[in-house]
């Protein structure tokens, strides 16, 4: 009898009790959309306008969760609509419209059967370019309903240093030259754009900059980063999904999810992966749960910090922030505040912690994000540190939680 094959990836999440990857970077399918979260008012906007037969953009820095929205959507549509699905990462119109009309033939059966090959066919550009839209227009007026069309990747096109072209600038140029398609009166669109196009948009409304862009999409929404409660809900959702009964803190060492979840900046995508690294090496050293070493080893594999800023950075996931004047985290660093300030700013450097001013002009130190508003709230400098065992061979520091300030 032959052994089933385990891949290293299976196994590190069958080895907590999971039966599925619950921090995979893909956009999530159909069947996952339930681990979606924050993006509702999006969607709402987005289906609006779709079901009008508005052309609609979804705007973000890649891994904020666009295509993931836009599935969402999809899912949204009912049966009144005929909907296709590509995915085009290259600027070039003809190649665009080639692969739309392979999908549209798929899914509009017409009485004058197309004959499309799945090979990119050879000859001019320009002629290629108004064959397929020819054919594209003649499809979507013979279907018997309204065509709802999903370009994913777009986001992906770059820029033209020849012609000092931006990346957002070179999209708007292919998508001008695809206008015929867009105006098609028995469809709409729906693509993921870059960060930039919603910025391109939002100059042409405060700065009377060319309006160009507003004539393709009646509404550009822009995916914003997702704030660390709702960045914990995701993790929660994943968990849950993927077979976890248990509290997310049995999972994850709470220091550890606090650091995932500031150094990841508001991006789901990011997150997963520091979640997932951290689980390949809990498994590989065989924990019940993912603990700090876990992670920090898998971001220190691309830093290479020492002891004292690993010691820094759990201090800070533990704590919230902390002042290089501290006496305490002195006393346990044997360094003094010179000594600690320079480590600490490594940590800001590497994006691995802010720095802020309080009111008495000291600085403070924060895991990305938490080091706001912190002027209205001197941070607790006066409460003791107790000894706590965290690795192997050395001693951890935690503020006492029974030492009043």
């Amino acid at each position: 009898m032959k052994r089933k094959r385990t891949t290293a990836a299976h196994a590190a999440y069958s080895h907590m009790g999971l039966s599925r990857d619950p921090f995979t970077t893909m956009a999530l399918p159909e069947g996952r959309l339930a681990d979606f979260v924050g993006r509702g008012i999006q969607a709402d906007r987005l289906a609006a306008a779709l079901f009008a037969l508005h052309n609609v953009a979804v705007a973000g820095e890649p891994g904020s969760g666009k295509s993931s929205l836009l599935q969402l959507v999809r899912s949204r549509i009912p049966k009144d609509f005929h909907v296709v699905s590509i995915g085009v990462p290259v600027d070039d119109p003809a190649y665009l419209l080639q692969e739309l009309l392979q999908e549209l033939t798929s899914v509009l059966p017409s009485p004058r059967t197309l004959r499309v090959s799945g090979k990119r066919p050879k000859g001019d550009a320009s002629a290629l370019k108004f064959s397929a839209l020819t054919q594209v227009k003649r499809l979507v007026a013979e279907a018997r309903k309204p065509v709802l069309m999903f370009v994913d990747d777009l986001e992906k096109i770059q820029g033209d240093r020849v012609a000092h072209l931006t990346r957002s600038e070179r999209t708007l140029q292919v998508l001008e030259r695809l206008k015929g398609l867009f105006e098609m009166p028995n469809a709409a669109f729906a693509l993921s754009l870059q960060d930039e196009f919603h910025a391109k948009v939002r100059e042409v409304v405060k700065a009377g900059a060319d309006p160009t862009v507003l004539g393709l999409f009646k509404t550009v929404v822009r995916v914003e980063p997702l704030a660390p409660p709702e960045l914990r809900q995701v993790v929660e959702r994943r968990l849950q999904g993927a077979g976890w009964k248990k509290r997310t803190d049995e999972f994850f060492d709470p220091e550890t999810l606090n650091l995932a979840v500031a150094l990841s900046h508001g991006n789901p995508r990011r997150l997963m992966f520091l979640l997932s690294e951290a689980l390949d090496r809990a498994f590989l050293r065989r924990g019940p749960r993912v603990e700090y070493q876990d992670l920090f080893e898998a971001m220190n594999e691309h830093l290479d910090l020492d002891q004292v800023c690993k010691k820094l950075l759990f201090f800070l996931a533990k704590s919230g922030r902390a002042m290089a004047s501290n006496l305490d985290l002195q006393a346990f660093m044997g360094l003094d505040s010179v000594s600690l300030n320079r480590r600490f700013e490594i940590l800001v450097k590497t994006r691995l912690a802010e720095r802020a001013n309080v009111s008495d002009g000291s600085f403070v130190y924060a895991l990305p994000g938490l080091a706001q508003g912190v002027e209205d709230a001197p941070p607790p400098s006066g409460r003791s540190l107790t000894r706590v065992e965290k690795f192997k061979d050395e001693k951890m520091w935690v503020l006492d939680p029974d030492a009043t300030e």
